[in-house]
């Protein structure tokens, strides 16, 4: 009851303070607020510089291998190739997550992010951003187990404080979570050219760190990053450190052409001790962890801006490598001591018209042991895995703000038996 008179107080204060003088509102306006923060009721809803953004994605899948005669309850058959000891299996959901659902409505992401950006002055200034995922895509970017509803999973993508030091041109800090700077696509897929994300941001690369980076604009050109980071996709600090200062070292350099229609970046990680986390049962551990990622992308002046064309490649490795919980202490006999995977895609869009386009990406990935893929497909450990996926991606920009898109892939998976 006090709390309500004193909120009805200032209610009748504030409309007092309505029918004052222009002068004499501005000055009661700032002592109002200072009273009404005093008394803990007081939010600040369009503070200056502070962007709260979004979007909401949906979609309708369905799996044609899921019809496929003999077809298990995982949706994938097994054809026998003539002459060798080989298999072919056909399935579109075996080396993806995201988009795996068999005639079914899913809502993808409800994405919000609030940030304070840094400003474009060369000045001391500090920030922060925070990016929240609920749907079917958290679920699987946090790795939940179960939860009544689909709609109700939530993943921090990022939070993270920023500040700039006015050195040089200016550099700039993240202190915190943020997504990882290797790979061409992205989480959010409305950002990517297809809406169902890639063989090698599935397999080859990690998504988020947990650490401190510093960023530094060189020139137009160039720009560099380096970073402390926990690990491979991980927000905590389970595995040996680096001589004490974190468990990898990521970093990358963007190159950018004069003409402003043409990019490339070199990113990778390496991590001394470190732990990256697969489908199946267990955790990839290794003495050494490492991928290395390129990936560059060219708008040709004859198009006129309608042509994209891009290529993203992969490589990654683990030394000293074993199934941590699942089969024990690793020896030459029984499990490989090194796994290695590599990939590359090819990406090209290309914009007929200011509401259609087309975008085509074929991809290959290659898992040398298994092991990075254990628990994605059926293969013993150890067995080579060769995964080919073709898509193409109708967009329609019907109107500002909604983008509709029709997507057929298709997707083989060869290992040896």
């Amino acid at each position: 009851m006090k709390n309500l008179i004193k909120a009805m107080a200032v209610l009748a204060m504030g409309s007092a303070i309505a029918h004052a003088g222009d002068m004499k509102e501005v000055a009661d306006e700032k002592d109002l607020k200072k009273i009404i923060e005093d008394q803990g009721i007081y939010v600040e809803t369009a503070k200056k510089g502070i962007v709260l953004s979004g979007y909401v994605d949906t979609s309708y899948t369905y799996q044609f291998a899921g019809n496929l005669q003999g077809v298990g309850a995982s949706g994938q058959t097994t054809l026998r190739e003539n002459g060798n000891n080989s298999a072919l299996t056909s399935s579109e959901a075996q080396m993806r997550a995201f988009d795996t659902d068999n005639n079914d409505f899913n809502i993808n992401a409800f994405k919000l992010a609030l940030e304070k950006a840094l400003p474009d002055e060369n000045t001391w200034a500090a920030g922060f951003r925070a990016d929240l995922m609920f749907g079917e895509d958290a679920q699987i970017l946090a790795g939940s187990a179960t939860v009544f509803d689909q709609a109700s999973y939530l993943f921090l993508e990022q939070a993270y404080a920023q500040f700039r030091v006015p050195v040089g041109n200016g550099l700039d800090f993240k202190i915190g979570k943020f997504v990882t700077l290797i790979g061409y696509e992205v989480i959010e897929s409305p950002a990517n050219l297809n809406f169902s994300r890639g063989l090698l941001f599935q397999n080859a690369i990690p998504l988020t760190h947990t650490g401190i980076l510093a960023s530094y604009q060189w020139n137009d050109i160039i720009d560099t990053q380096l970073g402390l980071v926990n690990g491979w996709n991980t927000s905590d600090n389970s595995v040996a450190s680096i001589d004490g200062f974190g468990q990898a070292v990521t970093g990358r350099i963007g190159i950018n052409n004069p003409g402003g229609n043409a990019s490339m970046a070199i990113s990778g990680i390496y991590s001394a001790d470190g732990e990256a986390a697969i489908a199946g049962p267990g955790t990839l551990e290794n003495e050494t962890l490492y991928v290395v990622d390129i990936w560059g992308q060219w708008a040709p002046k004859f198009a006129n801006d309608r042509l994209l064309l891009a290529f993203n490649a992969d490589w990654g490795g683990a030394n000293n490598a074993q199934l941590d919980g699942l089969f024990g202490p690793t020896n030459g006999n029984q499990l490989p001591q090194t796994d290695n995977w590599w990939g590359v895609a090819l990406y090209a869009k290309y914009q007929f018209t200011d509401i259609f386009s087309l975008a085509a990406r074929g991809e290959y990935f290659h898992d040398n042991h298994g092991l990075k893929t254990f628990g994605t497909i059926n293969s013993a450990v150890g067995s080579p895995v060769d995964a080919w996926s073709w898509t193409l991606t109708a967009g329609f920009d019907i109107w500002e703000n909604l983008l509709l898109r029709l997507e057929y892939r298709y997707e083989a998976t060869f290992r040896r038996c």
